[in-house]
C-alpha cells in the first residue's frame, strides 16, 4: 500500500507529467496543420532583407540558410519547421504560414507566426485555421545527405536544404512533403522521417530512399572508440534514471548523478579491455551485389582541405585493410571492414572500397568524408 505520508507527493508529481489539457480535464487535441495568413503593404526584396536580418539576430543564420526558396514565392523556415507561401493580391501580399502542431506546439506555432508578421507588418488580426494533419512514415537506414538528394533527384519538387539541424532536409511546397535525415547513430545508422499531406505519399517516400540506398557502395563510416564513449554514457543516463525510479527519493529527484555512475563504468575491468579493443579502429559499412575473393578497404588524408570549395592540398595515405570471401546478405543488410589507424583528428578523409577476383580489381565506390572528431559526413 501507498504509505499517506507521500500520496500527497505522488499524486501532485503524476500530475505535472500530464499534458497540460489533461490536467484540467480538457481532451488532447488531435495533431493539426495549423495555418497562419495575412496581408501586408510590403514588397517581396522587402519582406527578404527584413527577415534576413530577422533570423541573422535571432540565430545567427542569414536568411538564405534559415529561410531557403524552396520554389517561386515558396519558402521554409528552417528554425521552426514552417512553410511560408507568398501570393500576389492587387497591389499587397497574401502571406500563408504552415506548420505541423499538437495541443501543445498549436500555442508557440501561432507565437512564431505572429512573430514573422510583426516583422513583416503584416495586417491584424491573424486568421488561423486548423487543416487536416500531415502524415509520418519512418525508418532506420545506413546513408547520407548526399544519397538522399540522389535518391529524390528525379521529384523536381523536392529541394535539398543544408541546414545545421539536422544531417540532411529535403522539403516540398507542393505538394507538402519534407525527408529529415537524423545525425548518426550507432555503426552509422541514421533515422528517416518522411512527412506528406497523406499517409500513401509518405510511404512512398520513404521506400524510394530505401531503394535507392540498396546498392553496392560505402553506407556509413564511424570511429569504434567514439561508438564505446556513446554506449557507456547512455548506460550512465539509463542507469541513473532506474536507480531514481526505483526509490522514494524519486518524488523529490528526478535523477541521480549520471556523472559518478559513467565514472564508475569506465574503471570497471570488462569496460577498459572494451576501450583498449576499439582504440585506434576506424569502420565502414558497405554493400555488395556479388561475392568477391575479398574486399579492400583504403583511407586517405585530404590534407588543407577547404569545406568552403572542397579544394585540398594533398592526399596522404593512412591505412588499409581487407575483408576475405565477403558475399552479398540477403535483404541489403550491409558488411563491416574494420581498419587500424592513427587517431584521426577533425578533418576530410577519403575512403575507397575495392573487390577483387580472380586477381582482377573493381573500384566498387569511393567517397570523401568530414570528420568532426565524433560523426563521419560526407562530403
Amino acid at each position: 500500500m501507498m504509505n499517506r505520508a507521500l500520496a500527497p507527493y505522488t499524486f501532485a508529481f503524476l500530475v505535472v507529467c500530464l499534458p497540460l489539457p489533461a490536467q484540467f480535464g480538457m481532451p488532447v487535441a488531435p495533431d493539426v496543420l495549423l495555418e497562419g495568413s495575412f496581408r501586408t503593404s510590403l514588397k517581396y526584396e522587402v519582406i527578404l532583407d527584413r527577415l534576413d536580418k530577422y533570423y541573422d539576430a535571432q540565430v545567427g543564420r542569414k536568411g538564405a540558410i534559415a529561410f531557403p526558396a524552396i520554389a517561386p514565392l515558396v519558402h521554409f523556415d528552417v528554425w521552426h519547421d514552417m512553410w511560408v507561401y507568398f501570393e500576389p493580391q492587387g497591389d499587397k501580399l497574401l502571406v500563408t504560414i504552415r506548420r505541423a502542431a499538437d495541443s501543445i506546439t498549436g500555442r508557440l506555432g501561432k507565437g512564431w507566426m505572429l512573430e514573422i508578421a510583426g516583422r513583416i507588418e503584416g495586417e491584424m488580426p491573424m486568421a488561423f485555421k486548423e487543416l487536416p494533419r500531415l502524415h509520418s512514415a519512418e525508418t532506420d537506414l545506413y546513408g547520407s545527405r548526399k544519397d538522399l538528394e540522389r535518391a529524390l533527384a528525379p521529384l523536381p519538387s523536392m529541394k535539398p536544404i543544408r541546414t545545421w539541424e539536422h544531417s540532411g532536409l529535403i522539403v516540398s511546397g507542393a505538394p507538402m512533403a519534407s525527408l529529415v535525415l537524423g545525425s548518426a547513430g550507432l555503426h552509422g545508422i541514421r533515422h528517416l522521417t518522411a512527412t506528406a499531406e497523406n499517409a500513401a505519399a509518405a510511404k512512398q517516400l520513404v521506400a524510394k530512399v530505401t531503394a535507392a540506398l540498396a546498392k553496392p557502395g560505402i553506407c556509413a563510416a564511424y570511429a569504434e572508440s567514439v561508438e564505446v564513449d556513446d554506449e557507456i554514457r547512455r548506460s550512465a543516463r539509463e542507469k541513473a534514471d532506474d536507480t531514481g525510479a526505483n526509490t522514494a527519493r524519486k518524488i523529490y529527484l528526478s535523477y541521480s548523478n549520471p556523472q559518478a555512475i559513467e565514472d564508475g563504468l569506465r574503471t570497471e575491468p570488462e569496460t577498459q579491455k572494451r576501450i583498449a579493443a576499439a582504440t585506434g579502429y576506424y569502420d565502414i559499412k558497405f554493400r555488395i551485389d556479388k561475392a568477391y575473393t575479398k574486399v579492400n578497404v583504403r583511407w586517405t588524408e585530404l590534407t588543407g582541405y577547404s569545406r568552403e570549395d572542397g579544394k585540398f592540398q594533398g592526399e596522404r595515405p593512412l591505412g588499409q585493410s581487407s575483408v576475405a570471401g565477403p558475399r552479398p546478405v540477403a535483404g541489403g543488410v550491409p558488411l563491416n571492414a574494420r581498419t587500424k589507424l592513427e587517431p584521426l583528428k577533425p578533418g576530410a578523409y577519403r575512403i575507397a572500397l575495392e573487390g577483387e577476383t580472380a586477381g582482377q580489381k573493381t573500384v566498387i565506390d569511393e567517397g570523401d568524408f568530414w570528420f568532426d572528431g565524433k560523426i563521419f559526413e560526407e562530403l
